[in-house]
């Protein structure tokens, strides 16, 4: 049963396992686009798991195949699972609208089918092996949170569980999502990675297709279909989104959606970082209930700075849970110097932001006009109060791109991690007339708001050399 399914595998396949089931590994990752196989190498993996005498298996314990949802995962890997026990006495098959596992009888080994959500993440014991069937499709919070507990099992002292994850990187394309960031890294120590993706500035080409779509094009039927969808993306660029995240592996979420591409980011990382030269432009986006209070800063010459304020009250590792990110995220950032804590406040002083920004010598400080009394009182600043209407947040964000894609915008990089954090969450929409403002998250979460800070300074900057007009405020 399972051999025969090993003589089918393909080359890239066998590569993949030879890494995957090194004794070193105890992660795997296989990133690669839709329709080459993902589901079947999962259910083949999961069928190993439960036969006794595989290197795979374990006798008497659980291994667990996590989906997007047990509905999603009864619809293709378990189902194609169920074909290898449906019609053998040795296994018993159950199965109902939330919960799927198959069971070894006479050894008690059991393969389970967990949603990735963030129930998933209350616990992982005693368990041999995950399989992460399109781990890119998982609940977003959530799937960070089941992430980092299969992380957490895995440092546990003895033990042994390993984790193999098949799947296309779309939807979720943009830095900060924890699955891109597995994939971006590539393998290292005891993680292994293997990912087919195409040029992107050769997508349209039927010579790359066909090097990230090994399976599909083996089938006239599928070639025909690829060449088709490629087609209807020359014509239209939604389409061409699409195409590029689940045929190419290249997640291209539609511009007018996120504020910077995975490309554009990129780009403002591998720039060289120049000095502190002039006086830079500021964005500034106070923060309250659960938000932090958040500053960017952009000099002349592309250089970019970011340092954000929290609460100290709950602390750290509170706010980590209550926003659901993965465990350390927040600590990590403090560490690195880009976040301050206001110890033993529920509200982060906007003194405090101001302090931290202040040795940057601003030449204009961009701010919410509701937020002018606040700093009014809390220090002297060229502040530059801001009404955010459609038109004129439509420019700042078209500067924004402008800069990160032209250049010539560089991060620094100990702000990198607060930004890409940001950017991860930060929403563009678009009115009928053809501008666009970015969205607020529902949650009011602490990280968007970077976002709106450096589109704030990226905008002045645009704006100039004509000086922004100032306002000096407050008091000294």
């Amino acid at each position: 049963m399972i051999d025969g399914f090993r003589g089918e595998l393909r080359p890239f396949q066998q590569r993949f396992l030879r890494g995957a089931l090194d004794p070193a590994t105890d992660t795997a990752a296989l990133s690669l686009p839709r329709g080459n196989g993902k589901s079947s190498l999962a259910a083949w993996l999961a069928a190993r798991a439960l036969t006794p005498g595989d290197s795979l298996c374990r006798p008497g314990t659980e291994s667990h195949l996590i989906a997007a949802s047990v509905g999603q995962a009864r619809r293709t890997t378990f189902k194609l699972l169920r074909r290898y026990f449906e019609d053998r006495d040795d296994w018993v098959i159950a199965e109902s609208q939330n919960a799927a596992h198959v069971r070894h009888k006479a050894t008690n080994t059991r393969l389970s089918v967990l949603a990735g959500n963030s129930k998933t993440a209350q616990g992982l014991v005693d368990c041999p092996l995950i399989i992460a069937d399109e781990p890119g499709a998982w609940e977003v919070v959530g799937g960070e949170l089941v992430w980092d507990a299969i992380r957490t099992a895995q440092g546990k002292p003895d033990s042994t569980m390993r984790t193999i994850l098949i799947g296309t990187l779309a939807p979720h394309g943009v830095p900060g999502h924890w699955c891109h960031n597995l994939i971006r890294r590539g393998s290292r120590g005891s993680v292994f990675v293997q990912a087919l993706q195409g040029d992107r500035k050769r997508w349209r080409e039927p010579a790359a297709i066909r090097a990230c779509n090994p399976l599909m094009w083996r089938f006239p039927e599928s070639r025909r279909k690829l060449l088709e969808e490629r087609d209807d993306a020359m014509a239209d660029t939604r389409l061409a989104a699409a195409f590029q995240s689940y045929r190419m592996n290249q997640p291209s979420r539609d511009e007018s959606v996120v504020l910077l591409t995975t490309d554009d980011w990129g780009l403002t990382t591998a720039r060289p970082v120049p000095p502190r030269e002039g006086r830079p432009v500021v964005g500034i986006d106070l923060g309250g209930g659960r938000a932090w209070s958040s500053g960017v800063a952009v000099w002349p010459n592309g250089r970019c700075e970011a340092l954000a304020v929290a609460p100290g009250i709950p602390d750290l590792a509170a706010q980590e849970k209550r926003d659901r990110v993965p465990r350390g995220t927040y600590q990590r950032l403090r560490d690195a110097g880009v976040l301050r804590v206001a110890e033993g406040l529920r509200v982060q002083p906007a003194a405090d932001l101001l302090a931290l920004i202040r040795p940057w010598r601003p030449v204009a400080v961009l701010c919410d006009r509701f937020n002018l009394p606040m700093l009014m009182d809390a220090g002297r600043m060229p502040y530059v109060p801001r009404v955010t209407r459609w038109s004129e947040a439509a420019f700042d964000i078209r500067a924004t791109r402008k800069i990160a894609r032209d250049g010539p915008l560089a991060v620094e990089a100990a702000s990198r991690a607060v930004l890409e954090a940001s950017l991860s969450v930060a929403t563009v929409k678009n009115d009928d007339q053809g501008s666009c403002r970015l969205v607020k998250s529902s949650n009011n979460t602490s990280r968007d708001d970077v976002a709106q800070a450096l589109t704030l300074a990226a905008g002045a900057l645009a704006r100039m050399p004509s000086r922004p007009r100032r306002v000096y405020l407050g008091t000294t």
